[in-house]
């Protein structure tokens, strides 16, 4: 809130609770009492309004071209920070991990015991709704898939 609601705050709080209340007197209470109060403070309910929505340090609030800026840095650093990870991340040429395990089920064939087509089937159930493959998992199915490309 800004420096002119700044008195009488606290008391507002508690009166914009009570418009919360399930009883129609004690909303309709409250609603007077904001208003008494703000009029003791030499304010009105457009004082209020313009305090809710103003920054409460009173800067400026960002325009649409600061937020989208914001929102493309947040973008590009969450893009470093996944491939910094390589979990998870894939560009849009990339296939999925889905994608990845139907390939190398695929090819059951070249796979090389047991073990590791129990694991394929394992995530291609696993994957099959967007999941995504352990750290450890996602290294054997790497390899197993750089295998099956050759």
């Amino acid at each position: 809130m800004t420096n002119v609601l700044a008195p009488v705050a606290d008391k507002l709080g508690k009166l914009l609770r009570l418009l919360s209340s399930d009883r129609d007197g004690e909303i309709v209470g409250a609603a007077r009492a904001i208003v008494r109060t703000l009029d003791g403070a030499g304010l009105d309910i457009h004082a209020l309004a313009e305090g809710i929505g103003a920054p409460a340090d009173g800067k400026k609030k960002f325009s649409e071209a600061d937020a989208a800026e914001i929102y493309r840095r947040g973008v590009e650093d969450g893009k470093r920070a996944a491939e910094s990870e390589n979990i998870g991340f894939r560009s849009v040429d990339e296939p999925t991990w889905h994608e990845i395990a139907c390939d190398c089920a695929a090819h059951d064939d070249r796979l090389r015991d047991e073990r590791e087509r129990q694991f394929v089937r394992d995530m291609v159930r696993r994957t099959v709704r967007g999941g995504v493959p352990t750290e450890k998992q996602a290294h054997w199915l790497r390899a197993v898939y750089a295998r099956m490309r050759r």
